[in-house]
């Protein structure tokens, strides 16, 4: 909840002119002896007396926001000091044009909004300001902005195909290697040989020897191996699927925004990592966005999402290729609007790493575009198909996030080659 914010109250004058008027038909009418000139004053006195009291302590506005279902609950409570009459509040949503609500608050006031939920991470849900009236609009007082705002965490999105990379590495993991080890997928028969274990002996294998007496059997075993994933988000970009709005940028008019495809694409990645027991980290590739390093576990997936929550768009910001481990699995977020990101992830699958493309532009829609926009939009389309085509030409896998079979594209992917 905001702080209540405490102002002094101010006279606009039409009290203290009221009092003067009063004053001068009770002494014309005592002046000249007109007892009913001198009535008329009175009135005036009383009225003049009620305008002129000042309200007993001060007022205040708050504003708390929660999140319920689909939809944001905000809560302002005005509390009015004793002898204030009415408040005028202008209240905005979503950085929209205000609306005046006029509200009494002889003690205290409260209104409820409900709001969509427009797009996921840190954002402004409501900014209130306004002035509270007292002693018939003669004492005002002007009351600071409150600025309501909430982080709204992405939807939760699973994806059941885990694309591995090229090579696994040396820690034991979930993935059958192809490579002997202790895993749980039979390899082959083989003569025993120093350092094999006891209990790998096969012995219907060697029973059925031709030499059963001078050699043993053991049953060779595939290893069981880690993946290491990274996830890159690449956030200089947060555009909507209105292409009117992209440089506007307008909360409410701009329609799904690639961070709202991007944030859950980076929990579902995650998640689906992590729960195969592998090591995933994640990147901003903006030098000043946060990171989470290679970890495994419950703990990690939540900082993963908590990292990727408080994701905000930067576009001036500069690029900062990650440090990343030896034959890893990357992810790489991003609208590819540039070449700077299909740079990166042709150097990243040129030193051996499997690359993935996660394209989160969203479906782009045209509505209220002049000639201009279409052109525009037409010359930048045609760009990032090529850019996109020439990742594929270099092995780097490219899933439309947008997609709703986004799943089935990587599992088609993941059939696609095995890890050595």
């Amino acid at each position: 909840m905001s702080a209540p914010t405490q102002e002094r109250w101010y006279r606009r004058g039409g009290g203290a002119a009221l009092g003067m008027l009063a004053i001068v038909v009770l002494g014309v009418g005592l002046g000249f002896g007109r007892a009913d000139v001198a009535l008329l004053g009175l009135p005036l006195a009383a009225t003049a007396a009620v305008a002129l009291r000042r309200p007993v302590g001060t007022a205040s506005v708050a504003v708390a926001v929660a999140v319920e279902d689909d939809d944001v609950v905000v809560r302002v409570r005005v509390e009015g000091a004793a002898g204030a009459d009415f408040a005028v509040l202008a209240a905005g949503a979503y950085e929209e044009p205000t609306t005046t609500v006029v509200v009494s608050s002889r003690t205290a006031a409260s209104l409820e909004a409900r709001l969509p939920v427009l797009h996921s991470g840190p954002q402004e849900v409501l900014r209130v300001g306004g002035q509270l009236f007292a002693a018939g609009a003669d004492l005002v007082q002007h009351l600071d902005p409150q600025v309501a705002r909430a982080t709204i965490a992405p939807k939760r999105e699973r994806v059941t195909s885990l694309l591995l990379p090229h090579r696994l590495t040396n820690r034991p993991g979930g993935h059958a290697a192809r490579r002997l080890g202790d895993g749980l997928d039979f390899r082959d028969l083989a003569p025993f040989t120093p350092g094999d274990r006891l209990r790998r002996i096969d012995w219907r294998a060697t029973a059925r020897s031709p030499r059963p007496e001078s050699e043993l059997i053991v049953r060779r075993m595939d290893a069981t191996a880690e993946a290491a994933a990274v996830i890159v988000l690449d956030s200089r970009d947060d555009v909507g699927a209105a292409v009117v709005e992209w440089g506007s940028d307008r909360p409410a008019r701009k329609g799904t925004a690639s961070l709202d495809l991007a944030r859950p694409a980076v929990a579902a990645i995650a998640a689906s990592y992590l729960e195969a027991g592998d090591r995933v980290a994640f990147h901003d590739l903006v030098r000043t966005g946060a990171s989470a390093r290679s970890g495994g576990g419950r703990r990690k997936l939540e900082q993963i999402r908590a990292v990727v929550t408080q994701t905000v768009a930067r576009p001036s910001g500069t690029i900062k290729a990650p440090v990343l481990p030896t034959a890893a699995v990357v992810f790489l977020v991003s609208t590819f609007l540039d070449e700077d990101v299909a740079g990166l992830a042709v150097l990243w699958r040129n030193a051996g790493h499997r690359v993935v493309a996660i394209d989160v532009l969203p479906t782009p829609t045209l509505e209220g575009a002049d000639e201009a926009h279409r052109l525009a939009h037409r010359i930048l389309q045609l760009e990032r198909a090529d850019r996109l085509d020439r990742l594929r030409r270099v092995d780097v896998t490219v899933v439309p996030w947008q997609d709703e079979d986004h799943d089935a594209l990587l599992r088609q992917a993941a059939r696609s080659r095995g890890p050595r």
